[in-house]
């Protein structure tokens, strides 16, 4: 197999030749119903989750390879493991490839695997196949000085995915803690909806200043003849609604006059929209930061408004809460196109607190999700230059010092 790497000419004292003759390979013998919950070794399949057993097929150090699969996504690990029936294991000769090179070469190159594996149900991919894989590679210090380099960027995208989820729970555990007990309360009193403090009250959606508003379904609601790449008004899909927020990849708009010719549904700056059809309970802020001026949900969404009683950054976080995705789960009807009922959302209590400490509860989830948002830009940024790195170093168009 012609590699994208190995489709680029070869670099002075650099080596082409094929997977098989500088590595051997070998499948597992392992079923995946014999893996053990708290076995004492790991046990690879095509799975990205690592099974355990308590016994071992290898001790060294291996580039594993799923044999099966919508993906054949390679790892590397080295000591004991087990490795299932239709996973191999590749043991590169030490003496002329670097493990730790020879695994981000296949990285860099999975998408090949997908390319050529065969079958219509289960894709998968045969040893001869795997052995014939085109490699080439520098001599032997310079593949670890590439492989140390790689691996540093991966270190660091490890440690920033660490930090991200340290800080999600976080997130989570003050969410639980703020929108139920708030800040330095001492007394507590029982409601419908829990303990809170004896400062709060609770309301029904219903009886709030809260708006839930659907979109126009009437015989004005766009057609697919009415949607362009640009105009008016961004009229939003299930795409760009995510459990993160917005997501503007792909945008769709409809033109003025058709703006005009509906009613209901349009937003205004400080709405929340929450996706009700389909995957429900996607929440989205529309504040000054979104650069569109006119925006349409669909008829899968509803906007909440807030109102007087609420600060429109703490109800956004409230309708993003753990106590909120509970409510949609138990509320969504209809297996095949689940559903958010109006009428059932409009009887959830909520808690109706003080304006001031709203906006202290809104400040302090905002700032833990902001550092959330930091480190996942920086992974971003992390994930595209270990991703230019290997363009570079594993074609051999930047060479390294060693």
């Amino acid at each position: 197999m012609k590699t994208d790497t190995t489709q680029q000419n070869i670099p002075n004292g650099w080596q082409a030749t094929t997977l098989g003759k500088v590595a051997s390979i070998t499948n597992g013998s392992t079923n995946t119903q014999d893996a053990i919950a708290d076995g004492q070794y790991p046990f690879f399949d095509r799975s990205i989750e690592i099974k355990r057993s308590n016994k071992y097929l290898f001790d060294d150090t291996a580039i594993i390879l799923p044999g099966e699969g919508a993906e054949f996504i390679p790892r590397i690990y080295s000591g004991k493991f087990d490795l299932h029936q239709r996973a191999y294991a590749i043991f590169p000769d030490k003496n002329i490839v670097s493990p730790a090179y020879l695994y981000n070469f296949l990285y860099a190159n999975r998408k090949d695997f997908v390319k050529s594996s065969v079958g219509s149900t289960v894709k998968s991919l045969r040893l001869p196949f795997i052995q014939s894989v085109d490699v080439s590679f520098p001599p032997i210090k310079e593949q670890q000085k590439i492989a140390e380099i790689l691996g540093a960027v991966d270190d660091d995208i490890n440690k920033t995915q660490e930090v991200i989820k340290t800080t999600e729970k976080l997130k989570h555990g003050l969410m639980q803690q703020l929108f139920t007990r708030g800040i330095g309360h001492i007394k507590f009193k029982e409601t419908k909806i829990g303990q809170i403090p004896e400062e709060w009250d609770v309301v029904s959606i219903r009886n709030s200043s809260i708006k839930l508003i659907d979109g126009d379904r009437g015989t004005n609601y766009p057609k697919h003849e009415d949607f362009s790449p640009e105009g008016f008004c961004l009229f939003l899909s299930a795409k760009n609604v995510s459990k993160n927020g917005f997501i503007f990849d792909e945008v769709s708009f409809i033109s003025q006059d058709k703006d005009r010719a509906l009613r209901k549904g349009k937003l205004e700056r400080e709405d929340i929209i929450l996706t009700s059809r389909g995957t429900v309970g996607n929440v989205a802020y529309y504040d000054e930061k979104i650069s569109f001026d006119n925006i349409r949900i669909n008829s899968g969404m509803l906007i909440v408004r807030h109102g007087e009683q609420f600060d429109p950054v703490f109800l956004y976080r409230y309708f993003s809460s753990p106590q909120m995705e509970a409510k949609y789960s138990s509320m969504g009807s209809g297996s095949a196109q689940p559903q958010l009922p109006v009428g059932s959302l409009e009887q959830v209590e909520i808690p109706l607190i003080p304006i001031s400490e709203q906006k202290e509860i809104a400040s302090i989830i905002s700032a833990v999700n902001e550092k959330i948002l930091v480190n996942k830009k920086l992974k971003e940024k992390l994930t595209l230059l270990k991703k230019g790195l290997m363009q570079d170093l594993l074609s051999g168009s930047k060479r390294v010092k060693v």
